[in-house]
């Protein structure tokens, strides 16, 4: 039962030192990857932890349970009762059920409006990738279809393609959207549409927990410094931090000014010389 306290001590100290932890100082804006990369590891701990409890827990119950079979007829002697441990186990197992049963329900709760939600906003974009499309290039494997409608858009759909927007297109110099779309490839690159859905289950399943809004506002910030500098060491810091301060031109967000200056300031380093950035692979137009 030792292995099973200590197992829960873990997953709690970890679900109490990771927002405390995580989000003090700079650095994980200087380091969004590390800082995603260590949330990630810590709600992995956590719930392996918990998991590794309950298995144990299950372990130490049948275990005892064979230990002591029914009395035979006429056996002078009976065995003992089960001790404290098991007693324990037993009840920290029904615990588990109990609790697991109640996420359960809470996360049916829960989750289905935001499914829905992302349901709804796949499939409109899906929809106006399908009607609105004047021409789709290509980056690497990448997709990339440049839409005509008023708004300024740049977003990845669930297929993995990008969408540009004309008006984003025409107020920019041809680096600057490239600098866009290197954003949105790293997106899917990353899979951070995952990562987010993730954040937004385990918010939704444990409510009440400090850690789990803090993880998923955290991450909503941390897949867009991470998509920034993963663009920067393409097309160069410069040219990222024009494009942003540019999108914030055409729809106004402070965000998008902080992100702007942020990555201003930080090292970046290309690994691409820009006079001899790959060009689009292949264009066709519908």
């Amino acid at each position: 039962m030792l292995t099973v306290l200590a197992l829960v001590a873990v997953a709690v100290l970890v679900t109490i030192a990771a927002p405390v932890v995580l989000t003090v100082g700079g650095w994980r804006i200087r380091h969004p990857r590390i800082a995603l990369n260590a949330w990630i590891a810590a709600l992995v701990v956590a719930l392996t932890a918990l998991g590794l409890s309950v298995v144990v827990a299950a372990t130490i119950v049948a275990t005892t349970a064979g230990a002591h079979p029914m009395d035979q007829p006429g056996s002078a002697v009976r065995p003992d009762g089960p001790g404290l441990g098991a007693t324990a186990a037993t009840l920290f197992v029904w615990g588990a059920l109990a609790s697991l049963g109640g996420i359960t329900a809470l996360l049916l709760v829960r989750a289905e409006p935001i499914g829905q939600a992302r349901d709804r906003s796949e499939s409109a974009i899906t929809l106006l990738a399908a009607r609105a499309a004047y021409r789709t290039d290509r980056i690497g494997n990448d997709a990339v279809v440049f839409v005509e409608t008023g708004q300024p858009i740049a977003c990845s759909t669930a297929d993995g393609r990008i969408l540009i927007s004309r008006p984003i297109e025409a107020a920019m110099p041809a680096l600057w959207v490239r600098a866009i779309i290197e954003h949105e490839r790293a997106h899917v690159r990353r899979h951070h549409e995952f990562v987010m859905r993730v954040a937004a289950l385990n918010e939704a399943a444990f409510p009440f927990l400090g850690s789990a809004r803090a993880f998923r506002r955290t991450v909503r910030l941390l897949v867009e410094l991470v998509a920034d500098d993963d663009a920067a060491r393409v097309v160069g810091p410069a040219t990222v931090c024009n494009a942003l301060a540019a999108m914030e031109a055409l729809e106004p967000d402070q965000g998008l000014a902080l992100r702007a200056e942020r990555i201003a300031r930080l090292p970046v380093r290309a690994r691409t010389d820009i006079g001899r950035l790959a060009p689009i692979v292949t264009r066709r137009h519908h």
